[in-house]
């Protein structure tokens, strides 16, 4: 069985970033597929030439444990600017070319939506070929754009997206989503719900565990590990953006710090547009109980979590969470036996069902620094509580697992 995958943003290990497509063709691998991953050379995370550093070639294919990826040369950028859609529209027309030019004949091609020219690229690609066309909504475009306040319902590339947006639900075979209500966002727009697959994020819980040798961390964790001895550690990883809500976490340890209660520390990792407004706020405000670090590769994410308590995620409270939500994020934590605390007012997520940790609804601030000191001066409830976590990961939300399931509905769609 053959897959293609078209994912602009997709990453290998080695890398930060979001390795739902790794991880999840990892195991496809291992159940007999052949998976290649059509993905941009430029690091979108790190904002920075990765893979090709030769301005004569234009495609370099490598493979990861089974998994191939096609590195497509594409522009750089450093902004949302004019120069990021050029780098879009690059990646597009030359994942394009390299797929054409392959005598190879996917039996699916997946179209993933981390931009819709992505999922476009997908289903021109399976067109052409003759494959079975997946179409991966993500984050639910347009709509997530209005609901978190980046367009205004009248703006005519809301129009554009919509119409593409319904064009791809009608062409494709298959609809992935990745969160559990998104069934219902659809169904709306009148798709039959028969052509939905839930095929939400997941953790690769081979990573995670006490038999598990750690990986090295880099000089400056340890050197912040180090420092840290002996405090109750709260950790965020990942994107630091406008959805993230990370004003929520500054304003908890500024309560924490006023109150005196200096044995919780905030440990934030990652990158992203709000990170040098948030730096400076921990600089005004004196924040010596927060500590921000960059991004680190995926591989390291299991050794830091074994070194923290908690584990954070502060979402902007936005319309579009009521579909459901799947951070890479949350997963990660509860592989790794530890609480994580929602801050957004949601009912019924994986969080809530695993009783794995805290969903704070309203007041952010007050609520989060109340529950980290209960947490702090619990620590075997805590413990219980990510054991908890760990389980039903395990149950419900291996890669191995997830990837049986929809093995299963591709090989029910190409026989």
């Amino acid at each position: 069985m053959k897959i293609w995958i078209f994912n602009h943003y997709a990453i290998a290990p080695g890398t930060s970033g979001i390795t739902r497509h790794y991880d999840l063709a990892k195991e496809l691998v291992k159940l007999g597929c052949d998976v290649t991953i059509f993905a941009s050379s430029f690091d979108h995370q790190m904002r920075k030439e990765i893979h090709i550093h030769d301005d004569k070639t234009n495609a370099l294919t490598e493979e990861y444990s089974g998994v191939r990826f096609v590195w497509v040369k594409t522009p750089p950028y450093q902004k949302n600017d004019f120069r990021r859609v050029k780098n879009m529209i690059a990646y597009t027309i030359r994942a394009y070319r390299e797929a054409m030019n392959s005598d190879v004949r996917p039996d699916v091609c997946i179209g993933s939506l981390m931009h819709p020219l992505a999922a476009l690229l997908g289903y021109f690609v399976a067109s052409k070929k003759k494959s079975k066309y997946f179409f991966e909504e993500r984050d639910l475009w347009p709509q997530s754009l209005i609901d978190l306040g980046k367009v205004s319902e009248k703006n005519p590339i809301v129009w554009l997206l919509s119409k593409l947006e319904m064009f791809l639900f009608r062409k494709a075979d298959k609809i992935v989503i990745l969160f559990d209500k998104a069934k219902g966002y659809i169904e709306q727009k009148g798709i039959d719900s028969k052509k939905i697959i839930y095929l939400p994020n997941g953790a690769d819980i081979e990573r995670y565990g006490n038999d598990i040798e750690p990986v090295e961390l880099t000089d400056e964790l340890n050197q912040t590990f180090s420092s840290l001895k002996g405090k109750f550690i709260a950790v965020y990883t990942g994107t630091i953006g406008v959805a993230n809500n990370l004003d929520a976490v500054l304003d908890a340890a500024s309560i924490l710090k006023n109150q005196g209660f200096n044995e919780i520390h905030f440990l934030l990792i990652g990158n992203g547009a709000e990170k040098s407004r948030l730096e400076k706020r921990k600089v005004n405000e004196e924040l010596d109980n927060v500590t921000f670090l960059p991004p680190v590769r995926k591989e390291i994410i299991p050794t830091i979590l074994s070194k923290v308590n908690v584990g954070l995620l502060p979402l902007q409270d936005s319309p579009i969470f009521k579909w459901g939500i799947s951070p890479n994020k949350m997963f990660d934590y509860m592989a790794a036996s530890i609480p994580t605390i929602l801050l957004c007012d949601l009912e019924g997520t994986p969080l809530e069902k695993a009783e794995g940790g805290s969903i704070i609804k309203n007041n952010f601030g007050d609520n989060l620094a109340k529950q980290l000191i209960f947490y702090a001066s619990d620590k075997e409830h805590t413990k219980l509580v990510g054991i908890k976590a760990r389980r039903y990961v395990e149950k419900h939300h291996t890669w191995s697992k997830l990837s049986k399931d929809f093995y299963q509905v591709i090989k029910e769609n190409i026989t």
